[in-house]
């Protein structure tokens, strides 16, 4: 009797330690600014040249990096990503694979800085109980809004909608520095040809080994996906350098420049 009711108390411990890191890991999906939105009317109308102070008050008070601001035709747009940046937004968590899930706003849709080919997204919404090993993309193709991901075990690489992240409560837009635009498309284009279809594997980087001709891959996961598709550039974007590639060791890369970043506090690479 002793055994049994042992057994049940440890059942049950374990059950709530399981129940409250998933609580834990919804109470840190989204991160909106500790400081207050402030009047950038001025900033929105104007078609005088920024100064660098402009730029870092604007990326504060919406998100967008200097590139976002440039590319916006329309700088009233601005305080529609200001809005949305201070927004409190209503999520829900879904299970998606055994002990993992993935949170989506309920009550609104991030607008998306202007993309272009190469574009790496991040986001922490996806966790593991209590662990946001979050999920990564490349954009294949940004007149057509897709993305190249290894979404989830069991399926295979493929493309999907860049519209999907505007439900997320949180992501970071990345982009190569110092590298122009035909080289970022030849990287997605690679990325295309080579790691579509592909099995998706947890343990890529251990078997088989992170690093291979990008041609030969037949197994990835969606971090590995975003670095092989670099690497085979000679791009090293793994700030860690571990075996394993994480979507988080990607986002804090010095490779890359921030393009916009959402529900998370505004720092920046």
């Amino acid at each position: 009797m002793r055994k049994i009711f042992f057994c049940v108390l440890w059942l049950i411990l374990t059950c709530t330690a399981l129940m409250s890191s998933i609580v834990y890991a919804e109470s840190t999906v989204r991160v909106t600014p500790n400081y207050y939105a402030t009047d950038i009317t001025r900033l929105a109308g104007t078609s005088e040249e920024l100064t660098d102070e402009d730029y870092r008050l604007l990326f504060e008070q919406t998100g967008l990096g200097r590139a976002a601001v440039d590319s916006l035709a329309d700088k009233s747009e601005l305080l529609i990503f200001q809005k949305n940046f201070f927004a409190q937004a209503e999520h829900k968590c879904e299970n998606i694979a055994l002990a993992s899930f993935e949170e989506r706003m309920t009550n609104m849709r991030a607008k998306l800085a202007p993309l272009e080919d190469g574009d790496v997204l991040i986001t922490y919404n996806c966790h593991f109980l209590s662990w946001r090993n979050g999920h990564a993309a490349i954009v294949t193709n940004a007149e057509k809004g897709e993305t190249l991901e290894a979404v989830v075990v069991g399926e295979k690489t493929g493309i999907q909608s860049v519209l999907k992240w505007s439900e997320y409560p949180n992501f970071i837009i990345l982009r190569l520095k110092d590298a122009s635009l035909e080289e970022r498309k030849a990287i997605a284009q690679s990325a295309l040809e080579n790691l579509n279809d592909l099995t998706y594997s947890l343990t890529v980087g251990f078997y088989p080994k992170k690093r291979s001709e990008i041609s030969k891959a037949r197994s990835t996961q969606c971090a590995h996906l975003v670095w092989l598709a670099y690497a085979e550039q000679g791009y090293e974007i793994d700030s860690r350098g571990g075996a394993i590639v994480t979507p988080d060791d990607i986002a804090r890369s010095d490779l890359f420049e921030t393009v916009q970043i959402f529900g998370r506090v505004a720092n920046g690479n």
